[in-house]
């Protein structure tokens, strides 16, 4: 269930592109810093967690798998 919500807020911020299997999102350039910053938010509030600024680095947001680590992670 995790996977598909963080697919579906992706596609949120991103709608032109598909980016579900993409595994350098950030690295690659395919979101500018306001949807970066974005991402962060939605993500933040529909999984309830907070995202810290230890968190905001491009190995935590290259891919969907890496987004979905995260959460699970924040939501311990």
């Amino acid at each position: 269930m995790t996977q598909e919500k963080v697919i579906a807020i992706l596609q949120e911020v991103k709608p032109t592109r598909d980016l579900t299997d993409v595994q350098d999102i950030i690295e690659g350039g395919y979101l500018d810093s306001f949807e970066l910053m974005s991402l962060i938010s939605l993500l933040a509030d529909g999984f309830g967690v907070e995202i810290g600024v230890d968190e905001i680095v491009p190995e935590n947001f290259n891919s969907v798998a890496a987004m979905v680590a995260m959460v699970d992670r924040l939501k311990g």
